[in-house]
């Protein structure tokens, strides 16, 4: 015989609880768990035979399927691609976009909200194409054309900067267009010396009082846009010790009669970073 406590059998019988509960819960999540299998596939591909397998009579034997009916296409899946863009024509000028009479190809819906409605432009319908497209080499180049799609933002960019024109300390010399030309490319922009208007008056050194002074040189884009580009003096040499705080000076036209000019220009970034900063 075998004997058995009480306190073994009130143990077996908390196990078989906790069993009872354990099976009810798995029962529980199993029914509630989706099968992987069954999901659908987002990178699944729809192919066909390029080559139709033909059809065979009943109670015949199949065609013997050769090497060729095992080629198959891709057949595109038109839901996830994406739409064509739309071709317009610009009846107005569009700033960073394009001229008017010009033909343009843009998103459907940005074409849509941002040129339809507004009646900005029109469809490039054969009609259309007759009645307002103009042809790149017929573009007359007025004063209410632009001679070309980036030239407003050329523009904004080329007035909100100011070029460091770094002169010898020590060396005598006038300025030039070729000082410009060469100050402009070390920032990256390459400027020939016939497109740049220089002060009327002359500015000479080496004159420590022309320090952090401004003038400003007329750029023309394209012969046909211009624009005005702040520049300040800097004595430059090759002995650190030597080297002026220009930082310490004012920032102050070099000839009194262009600052309500220099004035008018956007202010430079460094410029503003540094107001925000005394005024903390």
């Amino acid at each position: 015989y075998i004997i058995i406590s009480n306190k073994l059998i009130n143990m077996l019988h908390y196990a078989k609880l906790c069993v009872n509960h354990l099976k009810t819960q798995s029962t529980t999540l199993l029914a509630s768990h989706v099968n992987l299998l069954e999901q659908q596939s987002r990178n699944t591909f729809i192919l066909k035979r390029r080559y139709p397998v033909p059809l065979y009579k009943k109670n015949q034997r199949p065609h013997k399927l050769t090497h060729k009916y095992f080629i198959y296409d891709l057949v595109e899946n038109t839901v996830t691609k994406r739409p064509l863009n739309i071709d317009m024509i610009l009846v107005e000028n569009v700033k960073d976009i394009g001229r008017k009479g010009e033909k343009i190809s843009v998103q459907s819906e940005k074409a849509y909200n941002n040129f339809l409605l507004p009646k900005l432009a029109v469809y490039a319908t054969p009609e259309n194409m007759e009645k307002y497209y103009i042809k790149p080499e017929d573009f007359n180049v007025d004063k209410d054309t632009q001679s070309s799609q980036f030239v407003n933002r050329t523009i904004s960019v080329l007035s909100q900067i100011y070029v460091k024109i770094m002169i010898s300390k020590d060396v005598p010399w006038t300025l030039e267009k070729w000082h410009v030309r060469v100050c402009f490319r070390r920032i990256g922009i390459i400027v020939p010396e016939d497109a740049i208007t220089m002060p009327n008056k002359s500015i000479s050194g080496p004159n420590l009082d022309l320090e952090n002074k401004e003038f400003y040189v007329t750029l023309k884009i394209n012969n046909h846009e211009e624009v005005k580009v702040r520049c300040r003096i800097y004595h430059w040499n090759n002995d650190i010790s030597q080297e002026t705080k220009y930082w310490g000076t004012p920032s102050v036209a070099i000839f009194p009669e262009d600052q309500e000019i220099l004035d008018s220009l956007p202010k430079p970034y460094s410029n503003k970073s540094q107001k925000t900063d005394n005024a903390e």
